[in-house]
């Protein structure tokens, strides 16, 4: 075998790699921001969150906290106007941490902002696990968030 045909398997070789890691670089977490940002409507997207996130939502749905059109409405915002680069990840198994930061974003405000989001591994694919941070916005939403939460300290005084 000469040089040449060395470089060429050499070359094949790290390709085959490079190609093989999709934890890694701005596909990590097999590109589920970017699929998330092409779906279209609620019933799509939510194939990109955890199965308990979906299910906090629909709860809220079912006990009359928010309306069932307003689903998507209460999770992050990922469109065609949305742009973001990863600040940092972290993959521990079948769960993992990213930090992303908008670099576009419809809500000008949000540009240069950093959101950190848990992921977890369900039937082999990555999804964004927001059931805790749910769980808490839709109790205080279901309290009467926080117009009702000053009258009700107000009447204590």
């Amino acid at each position: 075998m000469n040089v040449k045909h060395a470089a060429i398997i050499l070359c094949a070789c790290l390709a085959a790699a490079v190609g093989c890691s999709r934890d890694r670089g701005p596909a990590g977490f097999d590109g589920i921001f970017g699929k998330l940002q092409r779906a279209s409507g609620y019933t799509e997207a939510k194939r990109y969150y955890s199965d308990g996130t979906i299910e906090v939502l629909d709860r809220a749905v079912r006990d009359g906290v928010i309306a069932d059109g307003d689903r998507l409405s209460v999770l992050p915002l990922f469109n065609e106007k949305t742009a973001w680069e990863e600040v940092s990840s972290n993959v521990e198994g079948t769960k993992g941490i990213v930090r992303l930061r908008y670099t576009g974003h419809p809500v000008e405000n949000m540009i240069g902002f950093e959101m950190v989001f848990r992921l977890v591994k369900e039937g082999g694919s990555w999804k964004i696990d927001l059931e805790e941070e749910l769980r808490d916005g839709m109790a205080l939403r279901k309290k009467g968030g926080a117009a009702d939460y000053i009258r009700r300290i107000k009447k204590g005084y």
